[in-house]
């Protein structure tokens, strides 16, 4: 059987969205692994920065001494040749190799003027590349999937999905000193948002409806730096007394904030899956969320909706709108279903 070579680099960064996906599907797969006699490993550019998962019994972590651009074009790919592996790219990572299986988490450098022209240079090279060599492409929902094939060409009978999951919310213990920094946040009184302040999360939506109800209460966290909004939109957040950015909270100042939130906010226009949502809805909170992209494909009739071009959203209105309850759904998407997924992937590629 040869050996599968699965990219943790993304498991130095922060452990959010992408991160996020690829350490609880690795975790979670170790113990699956257990007597199957598969051999999986874990190869990351080794450049000084801790690995954030550590104690695999059954997944071999492989340290890959190299600077950013070197790995991924020439040390990774020799390790593969050099092992015979097949490979493995959980976190949108493509290799010129045609012994691959690649997650493409989104696309949206393709679709949105949201990044820096080099960038989405380079995500496109990155994208014909997982086009022209990855013998399997998966992406996070079925909107993302015909969005790949309509803007890359992929044929649908080449593109799987795989979903994300919520059950690490529950080793989190809720850390309420966050409300410590916020004095003047009340236990459920206000609507609360969490992620970057790129552009295509709008949360200048939030500031929007924050202006025009100076009687509500909003808490935005995951980003400290209002720059993100432009120069004219972060001059107006300052003046918008009634929005609290925290900046990145850890995950049990998250839990505390999702449990006491009158309802959390997701405003975003372009979405691969959008995990917050799962996480406030296996939290007890009300999820009202934009219309744009994969969410009401995800989140069905468990979410109210919105349009995200819509500053006189009514808030009182959207949370008197009836939905089903989420049980169903937080048993669809789960870490250990896409975990023995993969497992299932992996017996396939190891067989080869």
């Amino acid at each position: 059987m040869r050996p599968i070579v699965i990219n943790g680099t993304v498991l130095c960064d922060n452990i959010t969205g992408i991160p996020r996906y690829v350490y609880e599907v690795i975790s979670r797969l170790d113990k699956l692994l257990e007597g199957t006699g598969l051999d999986v490993r874990l190869a990351y550019r080794d450049d000084g920065r801790p690995l954030h998962l550590t104690g695999l019994k059954n997944i071999q972590v492989v340290p890959l001494h190299a600077v950013r651009y070197c790995y991924n074009l020439f040390v990774l790919p020799h390790y593969l040749r050099k092992n015979h592996a097949f490979f493995v790219g959980l976190a949108s990572d493509m290799l010129m190799t045609r012994d691959s299986a690649v997650v493409l988490h989104d696309i949206r450098p393709l679709v949105m003027d949201t990044d820096r022209g080099f960038f989405r240079f380079k995500f496109w090279v990155h994208c014909l590349s997982t086009k022209w060599f990855a013998r399997e492409v998966y992406t996070v929902s079925d909107d993302q999937r015909h969005l790949i094939s309509d803007k890359l060409g992929i044929p649908l009978d080449k593109i799987g999905v795989t979903y994300n999951g919520w059950e690490h919310m529950n080793a989190v213990e809720p850390d309420e000193s966050v409300f410590e920094k916020l004095p003047d946040v009340k236990k459920g009184e206000y609507f609360y948002a969490l992620g970057s302040l790129a552009k295509h999360k709008n949360y200048k939506w939030i500031r929007e409806v924050a202006a025009r109800n100076p009687d509500k209460t909003f808490v935005v966290a995951g980003g400290a730096d209002l720059a993100a909004f432009g120069k004219d939109e972060a001059d107006a957040a300052r003046d918008t007394g009634n929005v609290f950015y925290p900046g990145y909270v850890t995950d049990g100042e998250n839990k505390a904030l999702m449990q006491h939130c009158k309802a959390f906010l997701h405003p975003a226009v372009f979405e691969g899956f959008g995990i917050p949502p799962l996480e406030a809805l296996s939290q007890g909170a009300p999820i009202l969320l934009s219309n744009a992209s994969c969410l009401p494909e995800l989140y069905g009739d468990c979410a109210r909706y919105f349009d995200p071009n819509d500053y006189e959203a009514d808030l009182d209105a959207l949370l008197a709108e009836p939905v089903s309850k989420p049980d169903k759904l937080l048993e669809k998407y789960s870490w250990d279903k896409t975990a023995a997924f993969w497992l299932e992937q992996i017996k396939r590629y190891a067989a080869e």
